[in-house]
């Protein structure tokens, strides 16, 4: 089996649990691949432009056991749920789901129609920095509005402290079939204080036959 994960929104390959992911799985000797799901530029990133670079990734050996955190934990369920054929299980990390309505919350319907009439809104990049944003980001988000059917294995594991994607969406996506199993944990979205925990039950999950 091949392994990837895919990192969030204003992350990137080498934020603290790819990291660690890939330290842990390198342990037991296995290889797991980090795509940059911003390149070429952040600016311009979309849920369907990284589903594109999953699909490039996955269209060699296989079947892939995907790891997607937030956003890509959206991402990764969306690619599993297009392309089975080229999915074993799926592990997602506060996966966010209902994405546009996240972002419509934070910015609030004046902050959604300026970004619609500009064209660009600022968000902080993986490096922390202010990056304009291109409007198709949310424009995009309208064919991943909804939960996506689930055809696989996946295991959710969601912090009740998140504060910035609410653990009801993954109760939500958990009650819509028995093949997902929910695993709470008393941690934020960055899951800073549960990677130990977190690379545990990533390998233990993908190792079940």
């Amino acid at each position: 089996m091949e392994y990837a994960y895919l990192h969030g929104f204003s992350s990137g390959p080498k934020a603290t649990k790819a990291l660690a992911m890939t330290e842990a799985f390198g342990r037991r000797g296995l290889r797991l691949h980090v795509p940059d799901l911003n390149a070429p530029d952040f600016a311009h990133l979309t849920v369907s432009r990284s589903m594109a670079k999953v699909e490039e990734l996955t269209c060699e050996g296989g079947p892939w056991g995907l790891v997607g955190s937030s956003m890509g934990g959206l991402t990764a369920a969306w690619f599993a749920a297009r392309h089975p054929e080229r999915v074993h299980r799926l592990l997602l990390l506060c996966p966010a789901f209902h994405l546009d309505r996240l972002f419509h919350e934070s910015l609030g319907a004046e902050g959604i129609i300026e970004w619609e009439a500009t064209g660009w809104h600022e968000f902080l990049d993986a490096l922390q920095e202010p990056v304009p944003v291109h409007w198709e980001l949310y424009r995009d988000l309208e064919q991943y509005a909804g939960l996506p059917p689930v055809s696989h294995p996946t295991h959710v594991i969601h912090g009740t402290l998140d504060a910035s994607v609410p653990i009801a969406f993954s109760r939500r996506f958990a009650d819509t079939s028995l093949l997902v199993t929910l695993q709470e944990i008393e941690d934020d979205h960055r899951m800073s204080r549960s990677a130990d925990l977190v690379c545990e039950a990533a390998l233990d999950f993908f190792s079940r036959p």
